[in-house]
This record gives structure tokens, sequence and C-alpha cells, in this order.
């Protein structure tokens, strides 16, 4: 005789309180712990990275590339810690966008402008995770069947001000970077990059606003709050990248305006997503 599975694992369709079976989280640990070990070598030793990557770079690139993968791992885990399905999915989402825009911004270099090996491999490592990401996404579905109940506080005002804001700033520049590099980079851009890693930077923007503007509908403070941590952590450690490489922005910066704007926004960010995840927290407790 065989046991059956509960109706909100055995259809995801049924249920709201859907947890992620063992292996979505399996998937997820394994990204991010790949992503972490990527992260902490590309921040830690940018020197060793730029050889493998597959086009030009420069330390504070690699860097900023670091602080990604730290944010997606730290994305990752913080979906397999919510749990449940429906607070859990604008993380899987917001992976499989910038894996997915980043593998097509390397097949696009591999296809026309070289081909080598190390190309491939981060296409095929690109790629590769952004069908791991929409993997769940097609299996348990975006939408809810039934009315959500919500437990608990509501979100606060200023919240929904906050994601609005960032929504409008990462869409915007996110999509100048990814169709028009050359005009962001003359127009925005702190420092002189390569076209690839101006699109790889909107990449993130992109999947940022798209996880921002969710945010701006939600009524349940929890799914908010697992955003946070990649909220805050990529544009912390991209300003203490620039930090580090501050003589860099101040030989290249198109002007002094565009660099007081880009710092303030990153301050905005990385200081507005800490203290709403606290406020959250603190509202959550018992």
């Amino acid at each position: 005789m065989t046991t059956r599975e509960p109706a909100s694992t055995a259809n995801p369709s049924n249920s709201n309180g859907l947890l992620l079976n063992r292996y979505s989280r399996t998937f997820l640990l394994l990204l991010s712990g790949i992503n972490v070990a990527l992260g902490l070598i590309f921040y830690i030793y940018p020197p060793f990275v730029i050889s493998y990557w597959p086009w030009p770079v420069k330390e504070l690139a690699v860097r900023f590339l670091g602080a990604i993968f730290l944010a997606i791992a730290f994305g990752c885990w913080s979906a397999v810690h919510a749990e449940r399905w429906q607070r859990a999915k604008i993380l899987v989402l917001v992976g499989g966008t910038f894996f997915g825009i980043t593998g097509f911004v390397s097949l696009v270099r591999g296809l026309t402008v070289s081909s080598d090996v190390s190309t491939w491999a981060w296409t095929a490592y690109f790629l590769t995770a952004a069908i791991g990401c929409f993997v769940p996404l097609q299996y348990y579905r975006w939408h809810r069947r039934h009315a959500e109940v919500l437990i608990g506080s509501p979100i606060p005002t200023g919240a929904r001000v906050f994601f609005g804001i960032q929504t409008s700033v990462v869409g915007i520049f996110g999509i100048m970077m990814l169709s028009l590099p050359s005009v962001a980079q003359q127009e925005f851009w702190p420092w002189k990059v390569y076209v690839s890693t101006l699109q790889t930077f909107a990449a993130l923007f992109l999947a940022t606003c798209v996880a921002t503007g969710w945010a701006t509908m939600q009524k349940d403070p929890e799914r908010i709050k697992v955003l946070l941590p990649l909220d805050a952590i990529f544009p912390s450690l991209a300003l203490l990248a620039v930090g580090i490489s501050w003589s860099v922005i101040v030989t290249e910066s198109p002007s002094w305006l565009v660099t007081g704007v880009w710092v303030g926004l990153y301050s905005f960010v990385a200081a507005g997503s800490t203290i709403l995840y606290f406020i959250l927290r603190r509202q959550s407790s018992p």
C-alpha cells in the first residue's frame, strides 16, 4: 500500500500554502552555494577572474559582478527559507530573469565576437541557471487559486513609495543599458565598461525592476521581506567596491553630477532596504 502526498504538494494549483518540494530546495541551495563561491572569488580577488571572463573587464566591474553573485546567492537562500511558494516565487523569477538575459548577452557575444571556451562555459552556466529557475515557475504556476488571507500588520505606505521609486529608476536605466549601452555609458554610468558588461548590469536592473514592481502590489509583508536581503546586499557591496576603486571613478566618470546621483541612488536603495527589513521583522515578531 502506498501513501499519497498531501493535496498541497500533489497538485500545485490546489493550495496557496504550497511548500517548495525537495528538488526545488536542493536546486536553490546548490545555486546559492555556487554563487557564494563565485561572488567571494570575484569580490576578494578580481585579478584572478579577469582572464577567465568571456569579455574584457576591469577590477571594479569584476567586484560588481561579485556583488551580483552574492546578492543572488542570498536571494536563493531567502527563497528556501521562505518555504512557501507564494513567498519564494518572486526570487525565483528574479534569478531566472538575470541569468536568462545575461546568458543571452553571452550567447550573442559567442556567436558574433568570440567563441572561445570561457565564453561557452559561462553561457552554459547562465542558461542552465535560468532554466533551473524557470522550471519551478512552470511547475507551481504563478497565480493563486484562492483569495489571500492575511495575518499580521499591513505593509507600511512608505514601503510602496520606496519600491515605486526604485522600480521607475532601475526600469528606465535597465532598458537603456540593455538596448542603448553606448548612450547609457556616456550619460549616466560613472566609469568606462565594456558593452556586454553594461548589459549584464542591465540584467540585474531589469530583474530588480520586476521584483520591486511586484512588491508595490503585495499585501503580505512576508513576501516583501524575502526580497530585502537581495535588495540591500548588492548596492551595499557595489558602494564598497566603488570606494575601493574610487580613483577609477574620479578619472572616468562623465561628471561629478553623474557620480553624485549614482552614489545617492545606491545609498538610498541600500539604506531603505535595510531599514524596511528591520521594520517588517519587528512587526512580525510575536
